[in-house]
């Protein structure tokens, strides 16, 4: 999937250390160069542009976390419905009414009958789960109190891994067998294709030299960003073809989908009717 990088070369399909990314302050976030080769070969672009590219393990903790527990929520709510309706009562109260507000005054009255009482404790504790799935989300963090939560829901997690792995999870692209400067880090990463940042020409040749920080003292820019033990901004790897193309299909398909009013296949069908086929 990955080559080396070529002397001095700094284009589409390059990967370089100590990118920025937006909802990561981490050590050890790459960067892939998205500008077009024939640009970046000739020299014809001011800024060169880029995707952060995150230890998948790092992604999980918040992109994918933020992903499951939606999908852990929604399921929860659906579950909820379905018990409001076993207890005469309309669902549609949960978009108008907080949950527990909602237990106090019209299911707490069932649990001094005994036919319901188990049904009571189960919705209770399915409420308790939505409440702290939103805390979590809210405070994502506590990474301990995360992955107590998230591993007794791992189908959702399970789900989420293979639809990333089948590159069917829209904005994200996932990336193996890279080679980073901090073994910590792994080999597999995420591509945020939605988080595009940008880079000047003139500090996209210093980073295809490789460069210290020491370099980017004085400079005010967001790229290169150098934390914790990040000392080198370097190009690490060049993305091979086919994947780069099928990387920059995927990016594209985000933000240049048109939609157009379907047809309707009876009036189309009338067209048929010289040679009697009815509609």
């Amino acid at each position: 999937m990955f080559d080396l990088p070529l002397n001095n070369e700094f284009t589409q399909g390059t990967v370089f250390s100590c990118a920025y990314a937006e909802n990561y302050c981490a050590p050890g976030i790459l960067g892939l160069v998205i500008t077009a080769r024939c640009d970046a070969a000739q020299n014809k672009v001011p800024v060169f542009s880029y995707v952060p590219v995150i230890p998948l393990h790092r992604w999980m903790l918040y992109d994918g976390a933020l992903l499951v527990l939606e999908r852990i929520e929604a399921d929860l709510i659906n579950t909820i419905g379905n018990y409001l309706r076993d207890f005469s009562i309309s669902e549609s109260i949960l978009r108008v009414h907080d949950l527990a507000n909602i237990y106090s005054a019209h299911i707490e009255k069932f649990e001094a009958d005994r036919s319901r009482k188990n049904r009571c404790e189960k919705l209770k504790l399915i409420i308790g789960d939505v409440q702290e799935c939103r805390n979590i989300k809210a405070c994502l963090h506590d990474s301990v109190r995360l992955n107590n939560f998230i591993h007794r829901f791992d189908d959702k997690v399970t789900s989420l891994i293979r639809e990333l792995t089948e590159n069917k999870l829209a904005g994200y692209y996932l990336l193996r067998d890279l080679d980073p400067l901090r073994e910590a880090d792994g080999s597999d990463f995420v591509a945020l294709l939605r988080e595009v940042h940008h880079i000047p020409a003139a500090i996209a040749k210093l980073i295809s030299k490789g460069a210290h920080k020491e370099v980017f003292v004085r400079e005010d820019l967001s790229c290169p960003v150098f934390r914790g033990d990040d000392e080198i901004a370097i190009p690490v790897c060049r993305l091979k073809s086919p994947w780069i193309e099928h990387l920059m299909q995927r990016f594209t398909f985000l933000f240049a989908r048109i939609g157009v009013r379907s047809n309707d296949y009876r009036d189309v069908k009338k067209s048929l009717s010289r040679i009697r086929v009815e509609a």
